[in-house]
């Protein structure tokens, strides 16, 4: 008599067609709710998604909120390559590192690391689309520099964006930015004094959304963001390479546990025809932990948007922690609380 019961393969199928089935369930009763219940999802997903971005990547992450168009998108950074230095070969992800004759040496970070002396240069070529993001990059890494020579190019890709040392020491991270004529902007930032220790480790990091350009050495801030009042669309070079300068003013010293990651921004759905978003615009900055980051917010914010006849006020209010809550009520002035 045969077993009576799922293969396997069976019971794949199922939970295949279950999975499907729920989510066009949801989307169903997304669209049967009312115009403020979907702005709040809405809402509350855009929120949700750059918290778990910055979470999961370590790095932080924004929430746009624009009452002329009636949007709500998250935007934060993804990981697109990583390099240890661990072994000759130069691997890492996605593709291998190139260093013409860079030793490794013993006293890394995490294991070993790459130190580079006279000709040699780290490159990192045939990188895939996923770093062509005109929305902004960042890179994480640590360097153990030389004492000469100055100006020292740490990492860079050309016609996009740079990271050096200058003649006086100073970190300086240079942008190439879309501009109104067909040449890019550049635009330079420089940490106000001597930050970087020569033989020893710092880690560097630095971010760029289009908004805000953030420097830190070993995690602290090392000077006040850069704000841009408008979006600035970083030049895309997409044959350019990723290395440690070039010439004279390339990189001496060690280098270890790389990062380098792309800005990723969600899609600007319009909340329903029928939802206004009160206020002005706002730019939500959580920190790399998914709370408020507390240098921009020194309290809880709130995303309120009205809708109906009489109107009702609706917001979604995300706390220092991190948390996430929906309040609703009728509008001012309509005779019932706000």
């Amino acid at each position: 008599m045969r077993a009576v019961g799922l293969t396997l393969l069976e019971l794949l199928i199922v939970m295949a067609l279950l999975a499907t089935l729920m989510g066009i369930g949801i989307g169903v009763f997304r669209n049967l709710g009312s115009p403020d219940l979907q702005a709040a999802g809405q809402v509350r997903d855009a929120l949700s998604v750059a918290r778990n971005s910055a979470m999961r990547e370590r790095a932080p992450a924004t929430v746009n909120v624009d009452p002329a168009t009636r949007t709500v998108f998250a935007s934060g950074l993804r990981t697109v390559g990583n390099w240890h230095f661990e072994d000759v070969a130069g691997t890492g992800w996605p593709v291998d590192a190139a260093y013409g004759g860079g030793e490794l040496v013993d006293a890394g970070v995490i294991g070993s690391a790459l130190e580079l002396d006279d000709d040699e240069v780290l490159v990192l070529s045939e990188l895939p689309s996923s770093f062509d993001s005109p929305h902004g990059f960042g890179v994480d890494l640590y360097v153990a520099p030389q004492r000469d020579p100055r100006p020292m190019t740490l990492i860079e890709r050309p016609g996009s964006w740079a990271v050096a040392l200058d003649r006086e020491d100073r970190l300086v991270v240079t942008l190439q930015l879309e501009g109104a004529g067909a040449e890019p902007e550049e635009f330079a930032v420089a940490v106000p004094a001597p930050m970087l220790t020569t033989g020893r480790f710092v880690r560097v990091t630095v971010t760029f959304d289009g908004r805000l350009l953030h420097l830190a050495l070993d995690g602290a801030r090392a000077t006040e963001d850069t704000r841009f009042d408008v979006a600035r669309p970083l030049a895309v070079v997409s044959s350019a390479v990723v290395r440690t300068g070039e010439g004279p003013t390339r990189l001496r010293g060690q280098l270890d546990e790389l990062r380098l990651l792309s800005v990723v921004v969600g899609q600007p759905d319009p909340l329903p025809v029928d939802v206004d978003i009160l206020g002005a615009a706002q730019l939500i900055h959580v920190d790399a932990f998914g709370r408020l980051d507390r240098s921009h917010h020194a309290a809880p914010v709130e995303i309120a948007f009205q809708t109906g006849d009489p109107p009702r006020r609706t917001s979604v209010e995300m706390g220092l922690l991190g948390t996430v809550r929906t309040l609703s009520g009728p509008a001012a002035g309509t005779g019932g609380a706000p």
